[in-house]
């Protein structure tokens, strides 16, 4: 195979890489903003449930997550045994606990006396927290997001020792053909970085300027 042919064999996998992160992003990020409401406005039974989800997923390693989930649960649920299925799972978990902490700064960069306003105004905390808190969090949370993103794209590599056909699996594949151990993996490193710098720097300049146009 010459390089060009080996570079477009390694881009076939791009798509599978980045649905992995898309979907473990969004299910990270219903995740992250449940539990970042929860450890702030929450009961303190629910602040301990919320505050031991964050600890446990924030310490361990995103493989021993999929080793449990695929190797372990998925002898008795039949939907782990899906190696695509667990790994959306397995990082959205992980990106999850990562998420609560950066929204949990962003809503406390927002304030309590804009909660305080709202509600004297007549909404309610529910929509105090859907019209006023939560779109001035989200913005303050785009540039840790943005890392988050580029992180789950760099973590979805995992997914091809469970199975999943993706950029990782594609590199082996490649290596093992060619008998080389330098083209495919420099290869796949460069488009990893193209695939996360500039989209975490767009997002983090976006970030910053929506947080000066704001005055946050």
């Amino acid at each position: 195979m010459t390089p060009i042919e080996q570079l477009i064999f390694l881009l076939k996998a791009v798509p599978v890489t980045l649905s992995i992160s898309l979907l473990s992003f969004l299910l990270g990020l219903g995740l992250g903003i449940i539990f970042s409401f929860i450890r702030i406005y929450g009961t303190v039974f629910l602040k301990y449930i919320a505050d031991g989800y964050e600890k446990v997923f924030r310490s361990v390693p995103v493989l021993a997550v999929m080793f449990l989930l695929y190797f372990g649960l998925g002898g008795y649920l039949p939907i782990f045994k899906d190696p695509y299925f667990t790994s959306v799972i397995s990082l959205g978990l992980v990106s999850g606990a990562n998420q609560s902490q950066i929204f949990r700064s962003a809503i406390g960069s927002v304030g309590r006396s804009q909660m305080l306003a709202a509600t004297s105004l007549g909404l309610t905390q529910f929509k105090s927290l859907r019209y006023v808190i939560l779109p001035q969090a989200l913005i303050l949370a785009v540039p840790g997001l943005g890392s988050e993103i580029a992180l789950l794209i760099k973590d979805s590599s995992y997914s091809f020792i469970i199975g999943v056909i993706e950029l990782m699996k594609h590199t082996d594949i490649l290596r093992a053909a060619t008998r080389s151990l330098v083209f495919p993996y420099i290869a796949s490193a460069l488009i990893y970085v193209a695939l996360t710098f500039p989209l975490a720097t767009y997002l983090d300049k976006w970030g910053s300027m929506k947080k000066r146009e704001l005055g946050l």
